[in-house]
C-alpha cells in the first residue's frame, strides 16, 4: 500500500544507491572487509591496510594482486558487475570471497574513492568517484596490484555517522576484521596501521601459528591443534584449554570454506564440546575452520556475507562436538598456576602413598568407581599422594611439581560419571533401606515427584505413596550410602524444582545426576584417610573428564617446581 496522498515512484539512482550501500557499508570496518576480500580474490600475497581517524577520514588498502585491466576499470564500479560468477547457478559453487559485484559501487556511493591499479607488465591506471557520481579515469604510476583509497566516509549521509561508535571502538572493529581475514588466509602477509602507527603485522605462516597469534600470547601457551576428516568435509582448528576460557566470546573465530563468519551453530557445538569442562559463565577460546563442498554451504543469505547456511546442520553439529571433544581428551587438562608456561605432565600410572592404611575403609569410601578402558588413564599424570591440606585438598607430587586436588570436585566428577554411565546401561544400582524414612511433601514437591518419577528411579531412588502428602523412601543410589537418605532426597527435589541455575537447559536425568553427586560427594572439611585419598585419585584417573567437575571447576592445579624455586629465590 502507498502512503496517504503519495504516488508510488521509482527512486532516482543516487537515492537507490545510497539505500543499497547501507546494506553493505555499515561502518568503516565494512569497507575494510570488502576491500581486503577483493585483494584476496585477486591473488594478493601482501595486503596493507592504513586508516586515519578510525577509518572516518581515510581507509587505504594496498595489495600485490593481479590488478584490473584498464578496459574493465569503469565496470568494477557498476552495481552487479563481477568477475566471480557468470550465471545464477554459480551461487551454488562459490569459491571466492566476493561474488555479488556490490562492494565497490556501494562504497563509492557514500565516500570519495580512488583506485590505482596495474597489471604486471602493463601501465597503471587511476579512477576516481565522489558519492557515486560519474567516474574520472587517467594514467597513474604504481607497483603491480591495486591500491584503493576511501576518504570522507559517509560525507553525503551525515545521519549514518551519528550511529558510529567512538573512534577507539571503530578502530578496534577494524582490527578484528583484519584479524578474521588474516585467519582465513594465513599464507598472506597482513599489515594494519592506524594514524601512522603499526597495529598489526602478520607474516605468512602456518594456520596454527596464525591462529595462536590472533588468539594472543595469554591463550597461545595453553592450546592444542585439531585436525579431523568428518563425513561432510574437514575440520581444522586451534583449541584453548579450559584454563584459558573467557568471560565473553571475543576469542572465538569461525571460518567456513575460508570465509570468516558468525555461526550460532558452530558456537553451540563448541560450547557443547566443552560441556562440564568449563564453568557455565565462561566460553572456550578457539579458532575453528570448516571445509565443506561449496554446494553444501549457502553464503548468499546475508548482505555482508557474514553468515552462512548449512545443508546438513545436524550432522555438522555432531561432527564438530565429537572431534573437538576427542581432541580435548587426548591431553592432560591440568590447570597451571597463573604465570606458568605451557607444560604437559607425563602420563603414567598413579603412584600413591603406601603408609599404614585401613584398606576396608578405603574401598568402602570410593567403591564402584568408573572403570576406564585405558584411554583415560593414558593422559593421567603420575601422582604421589603426600597428605591432606585443611581437610579440603589432597596434596600430591608429580615429577617434582606440587599437585593440589580439590577432594569435593574430584569426588563429584567420579560420582557424576558413574551415575550417567549406569543410566545409559540398565539404571543406577539402588541400595534398599532397612528403615525407610517417611517424608511429608509439599504439593509442589509431590507434583515434581510425579513428573520426574522415571528419571528419579533411573538414578536409584525408590519412593512409594504412604498416605496423603506422604511418601516412604525405600531405596537410594548405592553411591549415596552413608548420607542421610531423607536429606539427600529433599535436596535433589529442591534442585530439580529450581530454575536450574547454571545447569538450566540440561536434561532432567543429568540435573538429577548433578544433584545426587553434589550432595553425596565428600565435602570440604571432611578428613580423609591416606587410603581414601589414594582410592579417590585412582577412581578419578579412570574418569572420562578427570580434570574438571561437572560445574566446570578444575579438580586439580599444578605448581611447577621451577616456580617454587623462584619463590624461594633459588632460581632467577
Amino acid at each position: 500500500m502507498s502512503a496517504p496522498g503519495r504516488d508510488i515512484r521509482v527512486l532516482p539512482p543516487t537515492a537507490a544507491e545510497r539505500i543499497a550501500a547501507g546494506e553493505v557499508v555499515e561502518r568503516p570496518a565494512s569497507v575494510v572487509k570488502e576491500l581486503i576480500e577483493n585483494s584476496l580474490d585477486s591473488g594478493a600475497r601482501q595486503i596493507t591496510v592504513e586508516i586515519e581517524g578510525a577509518g572516518h577520514r581515510i581507509i587505504r588498502v594496498s595489495d600485490d594482486g593481479e590488478g584490473i585491466p584498464a578496459r574493465d576499470l569503469p565496470l568494477a564500479f557498476q552495481r552487479f558487475a563481477t568477475s566471480k560468477i557468470r550465471v545464477a547457478e554459480d551461487l551454488h559453487r562459490i569459491d571466492t570471497y566476493g561474488f555479488r559485484g556490490e562492494a565497490l559501487p556501494s562504497i563509492a556511493a557514500v565516500a570519495r574513492i580512488e583506485m590505482v591499479t596495474r597489471l604486471r607488465g602493463g601501465d597503471a591506471m587511476r579512477i576516481r568517484l565522489v558519492g557515486g557520481a560519474e567516474p574520472t579515469l587517467g594514467p597513474a604510476s604504481g607497483p603491480p596490484g591495486s591500491t584503493v583509497t576511501v576518504g570522507d566516509l559517509f560525507f553525503n549521509t551525515p545521519a549514518r555517522r551519528k550511529f558510529l561508535k567512538s573512534p577507539a571502538r571503530e578502530a578496534a572493529v577494524i582490527a578484528e576484521t583484519v584479524e578474521a581475514l588474516a585467519l582465513a588466509a594465513p599464507d598472506v602477509a597482513f599489515r594494519l596501521s592506524n594514524d601512522g602507527r603499526e597495529v598489526l603485522w602478520y607474516p605468512p605462516e602456518r594456520f596454527g601459528d596464525r591462529a595462536r597469534r590472533v588468539l594472543g600470547s595469554s591463550v597461545a601457551g595453553h592450546t592444542l591443534d585439531l585436525e579431523a576428516t568428518i563425513p561432510v568435509g574437514t575440520l581444522e582448528g586451534v583449541l584453548g584449554t579450559p584454563q584459558v576460557a573467557q568471560p565473553r566470546r571475543t576469542h572465538q573465530w569461525f571460518l567456513v570454506n575460508r570465509r570468516p563468519v558468525r555461526s550460532p551453530l558452530l558456537a553451540r557445538a563448541l560450547a557443547q564440546a566443552y560441556h562440564t569442562l568449563i564453568p557455565s559463565d565462561r566460553h572456550p577460546a578457539a579458532v575453528l575452520s570448516v571445509r565443506l563442498p561449496p554446494q553444501d554451504v549457502d553464503a548468499n543469505i546475508h548482505p555482508r556475507k557474514t553468515e552462512v547456511r548449512f545443508a546438513d546442520e545436524r550432522t555438522l553439529f555432531e561432527d564438530v562436538v565429537r572431534e573437538v571433544r576427542r581432541a580435548l581428551h587426548r591431553v592432560p587438562l591440568v590447570h597451571v598456576i597463573p604465570g606458568a608456561g605451557p607444560h604437559v605432565l607425563t602420563a603414567q600410572r598413579t603412584d600413591v602413598y603406601t603408609g599404614e592404611i585401613d584398606p576396608v575403609e578405603a574401598r568402602a569410601a570410593f567403591r564402584g568407581a568408573p572403570e576406564g578402558d585405558g584411554a583415560q588413564t593414558a593422559r593421567w599424570p603420575s601422582i604421589r599422594v603426600i597428605g591432606q591440606l585443611a581437610h579440603t585438598y589432597i596434596v600430591g607430587e608429580s615429577g617434582g611439581d606440587l599437585i593440589l586436588i580439590d577432594q569435593h570436585a574430584a569426588h563429584e566428577r567420579v560420582l557424576y560419571e558413574r551415575l550417567l554411565a549406569a543410566r545409559t546401561r540398565d539404571g543406577a544400582r539402588a541400595q534398599g533401606l532397612v528403615t525407610p524414612p517417611v517424608l511429608s511433601l509439599t504439593p509442589a514437591e509431590r507434583t515434581l515427584l510425579d513428573e520426574a518419577g522415571p528419571a528419579i528411579r533411573a538414578i536409584g531412588f525408590e519412593a512409594e505413596p504412604f498416605g496423603p502428602g506422604l511418601v516412604r523412601l525405600t531405596a537410594v543410589p548405592a553411591i549415596a550410602v552413608g548420607r542421610a537418605p531423607d536429606t539427600l532426597f529433599r535436596a535433589c527435589l529442591r534442585d530439580l524444582g529450581g530454575d536450574g541455575g547454571p545447569h538450566a537447559g540440561r536434561s532432567l536425568e543429568e540435573r538429577l545426576a548433578i544433584a545426587t553427586a553434589c550432595h553425596t560427594a565428600v565435602r570440604a572439611g571432611d578428613p580423609l584417610h591416606p587410603a581414601m585419598m589414594a582410592d579417590l585419585l585412582d577412581a578419578l584417573a579412570h574418569a572420562e573428564d578427570p580434570f574438571s567437575c561437572f560445574h566446570g571447576r578444575p579438580t586439580m592445579i599444578r605448581v611447577r617446581e621451577r616456580d617454587l624455586e623462584r619463590w624461594f629465590y633459588r632460581r632467577d
